[in-house]
């Protein structure tokens, strides 16, 4: 192999280095993206489970009420509370 060769080799590698930086550069980056939206979704499904909890709880609760008009005054509070703590499905 001539020094010219050589040269040249070492050239193509320093390309082919230089792609497979940018490449996991961009793979890292994608990385924490993806990082930053998986807590998102963690912080969001949390938020979720406890609104269940609390409606599930109600439920319960409903249940052991023997008066239907108190049982509805009851479920009525507890989708109000949900409806206050997520900002949601106000008219």
């Amino acid at each position: 192999m001539t020094i010219n060769e050589i040269i040249e080799e070492n050239r193509e590698l320093q390309v082919q280095y230089s792609r497979a930086i940018n490449t996991i550069t961009a793979l890292e980056n994608r990385v924490l993206v993806l990082q930053k939206k998986l807590e998102a979704l963690r912080k969001e499904n949390e938020k979720l489970r406890s609104q269940r909890d609390i409606l599930l709880r109600g439920i319960e609760i409903a249940l052991q009420i023997s008066s239907k008009e108190k049982q509805d005054l009851h479920l009525k509070k507890i989708i109000e509370k949900l409806k206050e703590e997520t900002g949601e499905f106000t008219g």
